[in-house]
């Protein structure tokens, strides 16, 4: 993903934006800026690409941000938006998932209380019950009539 971004950077640009980072004019003052040689800025110029090891390393003992040099922050923003659609679908995941623990608690609840088990055994019930009742309420939207079938003929498996 990021040899994908590289290859997008307009290389005149950010030569520009590296020139006024640095207060150069010229791409010769550039490449002394950032300790390169004149001939090893222009070559990879030449090859559509730009001295990355050079800016990368120029840039960090500058403290410039190489996001603003690269215009990598564009790639990466999220609308507020999206934010507010990841908020609405993390509350919105949230009470499934709690609607469907407590539906199982309470097949498991019952049922145990319908057979009225040891302790020991109703933990060992519980712990064999709690994945097959989950997959059950998921693949019966959380039908609680089908959900506690299954949770009796599983019982008397178990």
């Amino acid at each position: 993903m990021t040899i994908d971004t590289f290859k997008k950077i307009d290389i005149e640009l950010t030569t520009q934006k590296l020139k006024k980072e640095f207060d150069v004019s010229s791409t010769r003052a550039l490449s002394l800026a950032m300790g390169l040689s004149q001939s090893a800025f222009i070559n990879a110029m030449k090859r559509s690409s730009l001295p990355y090891e050079g800016i990368i390393r120029t840039c960090i003992a500058k403290s410039i941000s190489l996001d603003d040099i690269f215009g990598i922050k564009q790639t990466f923003t999220i609308s507020h938006q999206n934010e507010s659609n990841l908020a609405n679908s993390y509350k919105t995941i949230k009470k499934e998932v709690t609607h469907l623990n407590n539906l199982v608690e309470s097949v498991i609840d019952e049922t145990i209380a319908f057979n009225e088990l040891t302790g020991e055994r109703s933990l060992s019930v519980r712990k064999s019950l709690r994945p097959i009742l989950v997959e059950a309420a998921l693949e019966y939207e959380c039908d609680h009539t089908i959900v506690q079938a299954i949770a009796k003929s599983t019982l008397s498996l178990l």
